[in-house]
């Protein structure tokens, strides 16, 4: 940590020295972009395009009563932005999981239960971030991407696309995940990494940089979206799925062919170029 570095003086220091503060900190372990300010503050660094969203999304979070990183001050240095958020003290289930017993796991599920219900109360007719309206989701994130505030239809023609271009088949006919009714409010990425276990045993949810609304399926989803450890053994698996199905519920086939879409334009991201200029579509290349 910055030894330099005073916890009061958070709100006094400018952005100049702030940065300097933030940048000559150690890492932390786990992500060199966040920094280890004091055993208070960390900041977590993040391109300028990203953190709009990404503290609106903690802002709500607060509001509905969700535990999770508090943003304390953000500062911009060129094409970042440092976020000085409040240290949760705890560990990360991806560190503890082998080591949880079954009625561990049960009470931690039935805690993000809560939370997902509470997210999944705030709905809206359009997906996308909460800020920008900006879909970040790693499903719809082909060369090309979706429009901001993006309309069912919008991913109705997305996911056509794709489920016609791998072939995927449900019953001898193409299933399309259906987009129909409100999006709801999705963390988007409750991988054991993001989910922290303090002292107390209270969860808190981390990294809400893909926060944003989505079809309900997309959480569940997005739960499997991570290299289960080499040292998880089959029990350990199955408490996951177990984990997931009372936190989220299940849907596999939904998750099943986002799964392969996803690889599909992962090493064919161009893949609907000619589509959108013969729709009269936007074929735009993202920012850097």
């Amino acid at each position: 940590m910055d030894t330099n570095f005073r916890d009061d003086l958070l709100q006094s220091y400018s952005d100049a020295e702030l940065i300097q503060h933030i940048v000559s900190s150690p890492p932390c372990p786990s992500s060199f972009a966040v920094s280890l300010l004091s055993s208070k503050y960390i900041a977590k660094t993040t391109c300028i395009k990203e953190a709009e969203d990404t503290v609106k999304a903690m802002e709500v979070a607060q509001q509905l009563g969700i535990r999770g990183p508090c943003v304390q001050r953000m500062v911009i240095d060129e094409t970042t932005a440092h976020c000085v958020m409040n240290r949760i003290e705890g560990t990360t289930l991806d560190a503890i999981w082998t080591k949880l017993s079954w009625f561990t796991t049960i009470k931690l599920a039935l805690q993000l239960r809560h939370f997902v219900q509470i997210l999944r109360s705030v709905t809206s007719p359009t997906a996308g971030s909460l800020a920008t309206g900006r879909c970040w989701s790693f499903y719809l994130d082909d060369r090309f991407g979706v429009p901001a505030h993006s309309t069912p239809t919008d991913l109705a023609e997305f996911f056509r696309f794709w489920v016609a271009k791998q072939g995927q088949k449900l019953n001898g006919t193409e299933y399309i995940p259906p987009t129909t009714g409100k999006f709801v409010l999705t963390h988007h990425d409750l991988a054991p990494r993001n989910l922290l276990l303090s002292p107390e045993g209270e969860l808190w949810l981390l990294d809400w940089e893909l926060t944003g609304f989505y079809p309900i399926y997309f959480e569940y989803a997005a739960m499997y979206n991570f290299h289960m450890h080499a040292n998880w053994k089959a029990l350990d698996r199955l408490r996951w799925n177990l984990f997931t199905w009372i936190a989220v519920r299940s849907y596999k086939r939904e998750a099943r062919v986002l799964a392969h879409m996803r690889s599909k334009f992962t090493r064919f991201a161009v893949g609907r170029r000619f589509e959108l200029l013969e729709i009269g579509g936007p074929v735009r290349v993202p920012a850097s």
